[in-house]
């Protein structure tokens, strides 16, 4: 393979070529709307007449595509789609049955992508991988692999166990290949939303990957190019401390459920960064349990060191929460521990 495209569903996966040697797609990605062979849109090209009801149907490679017609004065006024099926190599056939007469209608679909590989990492139900198993083998560590991931040897090779997601551990995978080139569509992980702290992985895996000769391309659209600060991963950019899993899961609690816009993507990087990762759960046998009023109550037979990272805002926005809560004489007890971390103990970083 001389050039391999990593690709995501978010918004720069439309701007995808699929011109590679092989497109390798995060694990809900082919079923996609965008790449599945599904409905993209529906015209009435004649309305006819004589109609006080009507059925529509296609015919075509593919199946799932359905509708309900609004017939209003003898003809078909509306064309309400209610599944836009999957596939479709081409645009299906439009039938329309009733008891009137010249009603047409034409379909446009989304093209069918191909992939070559399929990743996966976290215990999938049998459902959700029944559904990935038509498009492409999936690669992963858990038993339902079609292909093994060399996990081990890519940890001896670059000896570090850094992996933020999976498009961390898929870019590792091409750099441990040494593929010449690599592309990366869809992977826009903006600042704000939830997937932002794992941004540090796939920066990290970028260049581990150019520091073996590969030329990786990233649209310019993508938000992995728009930093908060306006400096890469690595450059001061972030935060660290070191917290117990209990103490996190409090912290959290600490959270406001309302404000500013602002504070808003504030809190919500925090709460990104501090709650537990489905695995980190299973393995420590974490029972966690959401309150009516938006807050969470948890046990946890065993606690464990995790590093975080925040960009400096959020660690000042959780230092004032915590110290804006001493001085109400609200200060959780759960959470004096992380509160000499994040305050009085002042880690490098933690302005």
């Amino acid at each position: 393979m001389d050039y391999v495209i990593i690709l995501g569903k978010a918004g720069t996966s439309k701007e995808c070529p699929f011109d590679a040697d092989e497109v390798w797609g995060v694990n809900n990605v082919p079923t996609h709307p965008d790449f599945c062979g599904s409905l993209s849109g529906i015209k009435i090209l004649d309305k006819g007449q004589g109609y006080t009801k009507a059925e529509i149907s296609f015919e075509g490679d593919g199946e799932g595509i359905e509708g309900h017609i609004i017939v209003n004065n003898g003809s078909v006024e509306t064309i309400n789609v209610t599944g836009i099926g999957k596939g479709f190599t081409s645009p299906p056939k439009v039938i329309i049955n009733g008891d009137g007469q010249g009603a047409m209608a034409e379909v446009t679909v989304f093209p069918l992508r191909k992939f070559h590989k399929l990743f996966a990492f976290d215990l999938l139900d049998d459902w959700y991988i029944k559904s990935m198993k038509p498009f492409a083998p999936i690669m992963s560590w858990q038993e339902y692999a079609d292909i093994k991931y060399p996990l081990e040897e890519i940890i001896k090779t670059f000896n570090t166990r850094y992996f933020t997601n999976t498009v961390s551990y898929m870019i590792a995978y091409a750099a441990y290949l040494k593929i010449p080139k690599l592309a990366i569509y869809g992977v826009d992980t903006a600042f704000g939303a939830p997937y932002a702290q794992e941004n540090r992985g796939v920066e990290y895996w970028i260049g581990r990957a150019e520091e073996r000769g590969i030329e990786v391309y990233v649209p310019d659209a993508s938000q992995l190019k728009r930093t908060v600060s306006g400096v890469m991963y690595g450059e001061r950019d972030h935060c660290n401390a070191m917290l117990y899993l209990h103490e996190r899961i409090n912290l959290i609690n600490t959270l406001p459920q309302q404000g500013s816009y602002s504070d808003a993507l504030k809190s919500q990087n925090a709460w990104w960064v501090l709650m537990p990762k489905e695995d980190e759960a299973k393995a420590h046998g974490v029972v966690i349990n959401k309150l009516p009023q938006g807050g969470m109550n948890f046990s946890c037979p065993q606690e464990y060191l995790a590093d975080i990272q925040m960009p400096p805002e959020t660690w000042e926005y959780l230092r004032n929460i915590l110290v804006n809560l001493e001085k109400d004489g609200k200060l959780p007890f759960p959470v004096i521990t992380a509160y000499e971390k994040l305050i009085l103990a002042n880690p490098m970083g933690g302005n």
